[in-house]
């Protein structure tokens, strides 16, 4: 007599050892990236799968097939953006082939991005993906060394940072109608958000995390300060303030670096520029006083990079519109030097001739050097220059604070705001700027321009 229901079961076992479950990407999903992992479910007893994808649902035509040796597959070269995909695998076994599985299907976004790229030396660039975020339309991209878009960030309106040691992204999102705006995040590049700040204050130009697991950002703090006499005095006298030089009577925007706990998000560490810099040290040439007279307010060191240099337990940072680069010991806070202009306070100790002025990023590298962005806008002030000229300039600071190696950028390419200059694994420097549009140059130790990114953002800075 057969007993039905072992009979029922047996099928149904046999069934399921030999009909692989799919795992990623997940059915109907929409995905922001040419490069797409598989991966399902190993079947018992099998050597290989077969795996198929194609844009037909019926898998009648232009049917890719691949023989898979593990449960996983990276696909670098088959999918495109805006499309439909439909895949499915089976097991091979040693005498025969197994059940495929159900399909499963998902879309590609659009891309968003219009880079291209020239290559000038094909034998020496960089073996790797760049990683771009624009203020222009919030978004952000990857772009292959050929100048493929290979992911963006799709609809988040997502501006990234930087690239922490696990492959994961640093940046922040468009919130729009908020005060705080831009709040900082950490996540990967599926859109899964690891961290958030809390935003209750106006977070910007960067975040990272520290060795302890927590994350240190900049935000905005403020004091009211005087109107220094210049040449903008009248402009502010005439909307009454006394604009003497010494009547505390006008809002100034300064920093503050801040600690949150990784799970409570309470503030653990903060240091504050009011505490630290002398106000009789400030931008009295290129332009930030102008400004304040339509802002209403004053935006003094405008911090934009931060560094965390675990060796010695210390933090670096570039202050802006100070043109200058601080160094501080984590956690006293105490400043350890100041490198760059020289002003009234006498604060600045090293570095008083090297003429860097506005700079953006910092990378501290292996034998101990500085490499920074120095966007140059005070270059005809400060160095000399017929026009402002940007540059990227590795520092030795053992030396007393020395240029040891510098690119200087065409006139065309003068990078008024942002930019950033990156030592890579090859030895070259990728220096980003954005002038002519935004604008990355692979840049090897002769100075001789490797590889370039052009993202043709908008003209003449993107």
């Amino acid at each position: 007599m057969i007993n039905l229901t072992y009979l029922l079961f047996a099928l149904i076992f046999t069934s399921s050892t030999l009909y692989a479950e799919l795992v990623k990407p997940e059915n109907g999903s929409t995905l922001y990236h040419r490069h797409v992992f598989f991966r399902w479910e190993q079947i018992p007893d099998a050597i290989e799968y077969d795996f198929q994808i194609t844009k037909d649902p019926l898998f009648q035509s232009d049917v890719i097939q691949i023989s898979v040796s593990d449960i996983g597959l990276l696909d670098r070269e088959n999918i495109e953006w805006e499309s439909t995909y439909h895949w499915r695998v089976r097991p091979v076994f040693e005498m025969h082939s197994g059940l495929w599985t159900q399909i499963s299907t998902f879309i590609t976004g659009p891309s968003l991005s219009s880079a291209t790229v020239e290559i000038l030396q094909d034998c020496c660039q960089s073996d790797g993906i760049t990683v771009f975020g624009a203020f222009f339309n919030y978004f952000s991209a990857a772009i292959d060394k050929n100048g493929l878009e290979i992911w963006n960030s799709g609809p988040e309106n997502f501006v990234y940072y930087s690239t922490d040691d696990y492959g994961n992204l640093f940046g922040c999102n468009l919130m729009g109608g908020s005060e705080n705006n831009l709040p900082g995040l950490e996540r990967t590049f599926q859109g899964e958000i690891l961290w958030e700040e809390p935003n209750n204050e106006f977070l910007h130009h960067d975040l990272i995390r520290l060795p302890n697991g927590n994350y240190l950002g900049i935000v905005e703090s403020n004091s009211m300060g005087p109107i220094p006499i210049g040449p903008w005095s009248q402009s502010f006298q005439g909307l009454g303030f006394q604009a003497d030089g010494t009547s505390i009577e006008f809002p100034w925007v300064g920093d503050k670096l801040v600690e949150w706990d990784r799970e409570t998000k309470q503030v653990v560490w903060s240091w504050n520029t009011f505490d630290h810099f002398n106000m009789s040290d400030f931008d009295n040439i290129g332009g930030t006083w102008n400004e304040a007279y339509f802002s209403m307010h004053y935006d003094w060191t405008h911090i934009n990079a931060i560094i965390f240099d675990e060796e010695d337990s210390s933090i670096y940072m570039s202050v802006r519109h100070l043109s200058r680069i601080t160094k501080i010991d984590y956690p006293s806070g105490n400043i350890i030097w100041n490198l760059g202009h020289q002003m009234p306070s006498g604060d600045v100790e090293l570095g008083n001739e090297l003429g860097f002025s506005f700079q953006h990023s910092l990378q501290k590298l292996e034998n101990g050097n500085l490499l920074t962005f120095d966007n140059g806008n005070l270059s005809p002030a400060f160095r000399g220059t017929d026009e402002p000229v940007s540059r990227a300039i590795e520092i030795s600071i053992e030396n007393g604070g020395v240029i040891e190696w510098a690119y200087e950028l065409e006139q065309d390419l003068f990078g008024f705001a942002s930019g950033n200059a990156q030592k890579l694994a090859n030895g070259n420097v990728l220096i980003t700027t954005v002038g002519g549009g935004g604008r990355s140059l692979e840049v090897d130790e002769d100075g001789q321009i490797i590889w370039q990114g052009l993202y043709n953002l908008s003209l003449p800075d993107g």
